[in-house]
Order: structure tokens, then sequence, then C-alpha cells
């Protein structure tokens, strides 16, 4: 059985991450899951950007966390990429979960940590469940456990999966969890770990695995998912 290939943080070998044009553009070609980020913003808004400043990934300055939806709004996250990209907007997790009605595709929305706690967390799996895909759902993956426990705690259907680097240890933690995925760096799995992961009935996602003549060789091995930043050379290997 042929893996999925997730987009991570949109087409962001080519593009801007984690903006829209990122997402579409890994749409186009032909992804149907992504990876985006989420941080909180100063008055609660879901915010879709890996690190927690925009330093890296925009023309401000600043915590997500202080500052305002409309203080990132006004910020260009494109020109970092490429000049090309001038105009492009850090989006906000309900604008970007609104590409599901034009597509249907799935979002692993990675959440860093909930300042607001069970606050947070309830606001994030109303969205999920507003925008949810036809016949499947979005998933919630994070390195922070008590994340993902709020999580379920608000909402039980959403799939969750833990993230890290140690097969062995997040296969431990699902198991004592019900945790339906692990996703791990690809450094961090062998055929035993995968064996093992699908006789508890769970998948297992590799990150972030950007070398497609390497593609064939995780297929064989059985890995669910292959989550990467070139998601249209991937798909094509």
């Amino acid at each position: 059985m042929q893996p999925i290939i997730e987009a991570h943080r949109g087409y962001s070998g080519r593009y801007p991450e984690n903006t829209l044009l990122a997402f579409r553009k890994a749409i186009e070609a032909g992804a149907t899951s992504i990876e985006l980020d989420v941080h909180v913003s100063s008055d609660s808004e879901l915010i879709v950007i890996h690190d927690a400043t925009v330093d890296r990934t925009s023309n401000g300055q600043g915590a997500v966390a202080e500052l305002s939806t409309a203080q990132i709004a006004k910020l260009d996250a494109g020109s970092w990429k490429n000049p090309a990209f001038a105009g492009e907007k850090i989006p906000t997790l309900e604008e970007t979960l609104a590409l599901t009605l034009e597509s249907n595709v799935c979002f692993n929305v990675e959440v860093k940590k909930f300042a607001g706690g069970q606050r947070d967390a309830k606001q994030l799996t109303a969205l999920l469940q507003r925008y949810a895909p036809r016949g499947s759902s979005h998933i919630v993956s994070s390195f922070d456990l008590d994340a993902l426990l709020q999580v379920r705690q608000a909402d039980a259907t959403i799939p969750l999966a833990l993230l890290g680097s140690q097969g062995d240890h997040l296969l431990a933690e699902a198991v004592k969890h019900h945790f339906p995925w692990i996703h791990c760096s690809y450094r961090g799995i062998s055929r035993d770990l995968l064996y093992a992961a699908h006789q508890q009935a769970i998948k297992v996602m590799i990150w972030t695995f950007d070398q497609p003549a390497g593609r064939q060789h995780y297929t064989r091995l059985g890995v669910d998912k292959i989550c990467t930043n070139y998601i249209a050379e991937m798909i094509q290997a």
C-alpha cells in the first residue's frame, strides 16, 4: 500500500511556508493532506505560523502571543522567501481550514502549546469540526502531550498524533494514551517499530523527508504517511 504524501507547511520547498499560497500550491500538486503549525495571538486567535515569533518568516518582529490578529495581518510573509511572493500574509487557522470547502483536503494541525489552556483547545476543535473534510477528519499533532490531552478533553473524536524523534518512546506513549498515530523523525524508525505499531493498530508518519528517491524504501518498510517540503516531487517519485 502506498503511503499518504503530506505537504509540510504546504509546498514549503518552493513557496513561503504556512501561507495560503503554499497550501493552494500543495493542493494543485496533488496533496490530500497538509501539515501546518498553530500559535495563539494576543487576542486569542489561532494563527498559522511555525515559530513563536514572526521574525523569521515576515517583515515584522515580536512574539505571536504579544501581537494582535490585526497586527499580524499587516505583515508581509512572502518576501523573506523570494521578492516574487511579496504581500503573502500569515493566515488564521480558520482562513486556512476554509480551503477544505474548496478541495476536501485534510489538515494535520501541529499545536505548539495552548497559552489559554482548555479555552484554546475548545476553539481549535470547534473549527476542525466546522471545516471537517467529507468522509475523513483533520488530525491534531504535538510534541506537547498535555496539549493533546487538552484537545481530547475538548473533543474525543479528533484523531491525535504524538510528535518526536524516538520511535520507541512515541509508540509507548501512543499505546498508553490510545493515540491512533505517531509522527516520528524518519531517522527514528525501523522495520521492527513499524511492525510493533501496526500490531497495536497505530499508524506511523515520518517527517520531514525530502529525498524522493528514498520514497520506495519507506513504502516497503510500511510507513503510512510521509511528510515532505517537496510535495510535487515526492508524489511523482
